[in-house]
């Protein structure tokens, strides 16, 4: 039976990894490294019950399992989106039940297992994996603006009765779009948004937000000047998709993230590192305005009322929300008034709304204190971690969260939770 230890903070805290030095790293590079793969296999709805199953089986069978401090609000959480399945209502819902939680279970499990390998998952190795995943979205950027209205036909997608994949969200992830193409009333020209590989351009715009501060931690370490400048370069033209997606809350996201930054490093004493930082961020949103990307982005809501929806949504998810305030309506509802379902549009509505405010309380809560446990960042690198969790955080109530983003918030939070208890290697 494998023993559960809570990690302290005293002399003998990094005594922990020890036994847990054999969990393999290939988990984790499957989730991040391999995720693309999943999509174009068109198996995202397979990796969670798979690669969690994975992790878990490693788990039980390594010599000891450690929590860190700060990890036990996520997995009361998980007890509180469990108890929530009590009000789902319908064979389409629970499958809409189970997917969600199963997303949360690994972004969960994905915590535990990278607070127990800090061996074979030193932090420079998970910086590494996210910046590759980084190039690979950017890629698919680019490409689904060379082929925007092409639909990848995927393994899963070929196999599925047509039944099953005549519905839109199961179609959008056996068969996914390279890019979201809408066609809104009185627009001259369609609007291409990259998507790939994820089924809505939002999604792109989240993982991108996300992501950037992680690059700039990476570029931050790196000893040589060729790879800074390569590095640095495509973070220049992932730009170029990034504005095609047209997403506003995106911006939102990696201006707080470079905000929060930016103050951080003065306030360490680190003027030369901000100073730099700053005139890079400066001449991008120069160059960015100048080029007409910024009006380009503004332009789209020319055509579309999506703040005014929005906000009706909103409105109406708050007040259906006050009618089961404890437990939630465990999944999204249609709403006949506006043609949209409530829960949606949005993480924190769909926390909000069905898992409650409870929900809404312990998933909130437990990154609050995370990011106060791990806010004393000394080093320029791990500055720009901490900024990519707070952006990250910082999108929630524009944008829902995949798998993925949801797994990059909980393994980066992790890593900076194992650095300061345990040191890079618990």
């Amino acid at each position: 039976m494998t023993p559960y230890r809570l990690y302290t903070t005293g002399p003998t805290a990094a005594i922990g990894g020890v036994g847990t030095r054999e969990l393999p790293r290939w988990p984790i590079a499957a989730l991040l490294v391999g995720f693309p793969v999943w999509w174009f296999l068109g198996a995202i709805p397979l990796l969670p019950p798979v690669l969690a199953t994975v992790m878990v089986f490693y788990l039980l069978n390594s010599k000891r399992v450690n929590f860190l401090p700060g990890m036990a609000p996520w997995f009361l959480f998980l007890i509180w989106v469990a108890a929530a399945v009590v009000n789902v209502h319908g064979t389409g819902d629970l499958i809409g039940f189970g997917m969600r939680a199963m997303d949360l279970i690994l972004a969960g499990v994905s915590m535990l297992y990278v607070a127990n390998a800090g061996f074979s998952l030193p932090k420079e190795r998970i910086v590494n994996y996210l910046v590759i995943v980084w190039i690979a979205i950017v890629a698919l950027g680019f490409v689904a603006l060379l082929i925007p209205e092409v639909r990848v036909k995927t393994v899963l997608g070929a196999v599925l009765p047509e039944a099953v994949t005549t519905n839109e969200l199961v179609r959008n992830l056996v068969a996914p779009p390279l890019a979201e193409v809408q066609r809104p009333w009185g627009a001259p020209e369609p609007f291409y948004r990259p998507a790939a590989p994820f089924p809505y351009a939002n999604s792109w715009g989240a993982a991108f937000a996300m992501l950037v501060p992680v690059v700039l931690s990476r570029m931050a370490t790196l000893r040589r000047w060729r790879s800074f400048v390569l590095l640095g370069v495509l973070l220049v033209l992932s730009f170029i998709p990034a504005v095609a997606t047209s997403n506003r809350g995106m911006l939102v996201g990696l201006a707080i993230a470079v905000v929060y930054a930016l103050c951080r490093l003065l306030g360490l004493g680190h003027w030369k590192m901000a100073a730099a930082f700053f005139g890079g961020a400066a001449l991008l949103g120069v160059g960015l305005v100048a080029s007409g990307a910024v009006s380009e982005i503004l332009g789209r809501q020319e055509y579309s009322d999506s703040t005014g929806g929005r906000m009706a949504l909103y409105a109406k998810t708050w007040e259906q929300s006050l009618e089961a305030p404890v437990l939630g309506h465990g999944s999204p509802r249609i709403d006949p008034t506006i043609g949209v379902s409530l829960g949606s549009q949005g993480f924190l509505w769909t926390l909000m709304f069905c898992y409650g405010f409870v929900g809404l309380a312990l998933f909130l809560y437990f990154f609050a204190g995370g990011l106060l446990r791990t806010w004393r960042q000394s080093s320029v690198a791990d500055v720009w971690l901490h900024a990519a969790i707070l952006g990250g955080l910082s999108l929630i109530p524009f944008y829902g969260l995949s798998v993925l983003q949801l797994c990059v918030l909980t393994i980066l939070l992790t890593v900076l939770l194992r650095q300061r208890y345990v040191g890079n290697h618990g």
